[in-house]
């Protein structure tokens, strides 16, 4: 089996001997020579790339993805190694498992007023799930949501679960002082 390229393998009639084999290489965070580094990605990609990883259904959307969290260029990733992809591709994926159930697991809260929640609607704003936390933060922080899409991932989310917590044990605090 030799290492093609990801344009030479995309080529081949069957690929079924490269991907049985394949899928089985450990991640590796390195790609065409770069490294992705999903705190230091601005928030607005993050969660860009969240929603478009169950959307991808051919090489141009995986392309896109590879350019977005590793940097390189169309030219670059064409050129890779095939077992560089693999490996790369498990490690993409592993980091973005990792903060969808990171963010699940700190950011939300089933509160006893939800029923309420849903009743006033809330299904309405499942659009706008992406940046709505950035309205909240720049409500909050009197700055411009989608400037602050464009800090990095890691200090978006430690504002937000920051957030979240003084939220949280404010309304706490207000239903003791008041019983």
């Amino acid at each position: 089996m030799k290492n093609l390229t990801l344009r030479q393998y995309t080529r081949l009639p069957d690929a079924t001997a490269y991907d049985s084999i394949l899928q089985h290489l450990k991640p590796k965070n390195t790609f065409a020579k770069k490294q992705m580094d999903i705190n230091a990605m601005p928030y607005a990609n993050v969660k860009y790339c969240i929603s478009l990883l169950p959307k991808v259904s051919g090489w141009d959307g995986i392309q896109q993805l590879f350019e977005i969290c590793y940097g390189v260029t169309e030219k670059e990733f064409w050129r890779a190694r095939i077992v560089e992809y693999y490996a790369a591709r498990k490690f993409m994926i592993n980091e973005f498992t990792r903060v969808i159930a990171t963010e699940a697991k700190l950011l939300n809260t089933l509160s006893t007023d939800s029923h309420l929640w849903h009743m006033a609607g809330a299904d309405r704003l499942k659009p706008f799930c992406d940046t709505l936390p950035l309205v909240q933060l720049g409500r909050h922080f009197g700055q411009y949501p989608f400037d602050l899409g464009r800090k990095p991932y890691s200090e978006i989310f430690s504002l937000l679960a920051q957030l979240k917590t003084q939220n949280e044990v404010e309304a706490e605090y207000s239903k003791l002082s008041r019983g």
